[in-house]
């Protein structure tokens, strides 16, 4: 079993005094999901960004998630983790990303994944949200609307 085509969406959420500043919310980099570590800059800059099955790399992966705000990119905490070996057929994931204080400093904010909906309910078997992985330590951070 394994999903034929996963069309992943992100969107933005929480304090609208950053969010209304938020622009080409959209995938990084394709990453290994324990280490962080790249695998792939081919969906890079794509919203939605669709995921094919082709055969040979229907692998566990993370996506980054890039953004521009105030006309500076930033990368935003964490990642989303698919597994596209616990479901089959044509997939729709909805990934939320909400502002987050880094340190507790809402003066220091970013984006954040918070979760994912496969299907329009949640799976943490086939999407979830982790840390960046343990070659890329992020601070701790809080969310808040």
């Amino acid at each position: 079993m394994s999903a034929q085509q996963i069309t992943i969406t992100f969107k933005a959420e929480g304090a609208t005094a950053y969010t209304a500043n938020v622009t080409n919310l959209s995938a990084g980099n394709m990453v290994d999901p324990s280490s962080g570590v790249s695998w792939s800059t081919q969906p890079d800059g794509q919203n939605p960004y669709v995921w094919y099955n082709d055969g040979q790399n229907a692998n566990k992966f993370g996506l980054m998630a890039n953004y521009t705000y105030n006309g500076e990119v930033a990368t935003a905490f964490s990642q989303l983790v698919i597994d596209p070996t616990k479901i089959s057929g044509n997939v729709a994931i909805e990934a939320e990303l909400c502002t987050a204080a880094i340190d507790g400093d809402e003066g220091n904010t970013i984006l954040r994944f918070k979760s994912a909906t496969v299907n329009g309910e949640a799976n943490e078997a086939v999407a979830s949200v982790s840390d960046w992985g343990s070659d890329k330590p992020q601070p701790p951070s809080e969310f808040y609307n």
